[in-house]
């Protein structure tokens, strides 16, 4: 566990306050080019009192204090020792301090950091906990049942891997998320109403599979809705629903994340021109490409490749 003496305990205000837009979306603070991290945060009155969404995903320990967070429409209470887990585009934050102040271990991370260049295959399972979200989900994990300190552990080492220099250390804070993601998985497979919803997003995802494969396989090529929908025999509007509630986004969105993936993968990887890579993955337009790229990863290819070459 993280030696408590070296922590960097930061105030909250100063890392999610300031990136909330007026229209109350987070501002994702993560590396693009490795989005995942843990930070100790203090909290107390007003931090965070406005309510935000954002398109990562977020786990938050709470080491120390009680309050009520807001999700949505409905309050719910995290205590000490608690997890609260919290998936994407959900509006949330904390309505009231129940202790004068709280402290929170937290991760965020991108689904990109799991799937990879495996948007399409079993990957995809890891973050089922975070995309079955519906209203009754329950997104609090007591301390009694022993999973949020399981959860802990992971998370000190994750802080422990993203404080080390070892070229290693984002493979290992791969895998101990990874672990996290289990436990999760396991915890709410116990749970008679989520693991209904497990059941059918894994049945969802298996539905879905001969098209992953023949996106992993024509990427290169132009792959309407329509055509999806065809190569599944469904009609476009049962599949724009069966694919939005297994994947949690849009079939064009989700599409143009596994070109980028793809892309991100190029650029780092081969000396090729940002022009040839965007025909590799499929775009026709250079320019659209370096709108969706920078849309998905916060910077343009040019300045993603730069950055790499930096590092």
């Amino acid at each position: 566990m993280a030696n408590l003496q070296t922590i960097q305990w930061e105030n909250a205000v100063r890392v999610i306050e300031p990136g909330v837009t007026a229209s109350g979306v987070h501002v994702s603070p993560l590396d693009p080019s490795f989005p995942l991290d843990v930070r100790f945060l203090r909290l107390r009155p007003p931090a965070c009192a406005v309510l935000r969404r954002h398109d990562y995903f977020e786990l938050a320990y709470l080491k120390t204090g009680s309050a009520v967070y807001w999700v949505k429409d409905r309050e719910v209470v995290v205590n000490q020792g608690d997890l609260f887990v919290m998936g994407r585009d959900l509006y949330h934050g904390i309505r009231e301090y129940i202790s004068p102040s709280i402290g929170i271990v937290a991760l965020f991370f991108h689904a990109d950091v799991i799937l990879g260049d495996d948007m399409v295959g079993e990957n995809a399972e890891y973050l089922i906990p975070f995309e079955i979200q519906g209203v009754t989900f329950p997104h609090v994990i007591r301390a009694s049942t022993g999973v949020p300190l399981q959860v802990l552990a992971m998370l000190n080492r994750i802080y422990q891997e993203k404080m080390s220099p070892a070229k290693h250390s984002p493979l290992a804070m791969k895998t101990y998320l990874k672990m996290i993601l289990v436990l999760l998985i396991s915890h709410y497979a116990e749970d008679q109403c989520t693991s209904r919803m497990v059941g059918r997003k894994s049945r969802d995802l298996d539905r879905l599979q001969p098209l992953f494969d023949y996106m992993d396989r024509h990427l290169v090529e132009t792959i309407t809705v329509e055509r999806a929908a065809s190569l599944l025999n469904m009609s476009k509007s049962h599949f724009m629903k069966v694919f939005r509630g297994a994947t949690g986004s849009a079939f064009v969105s989700h599409l143009n994340r596994l070109r980028v993936c793809r892309a991100q993968q190029l650029i780092a990887g081969t000396s090729r021109s940002i022009a040839a890579i965007s025909q590799d993955v499929g775009f026709c337009d250079q320019s659209y490409f370096g709108v969706v790229f920078r849309r998905i990863v916060g910077v343009s290819p040019r300045d993603y490749r730069n950055r790499l070459s930096a590092a």
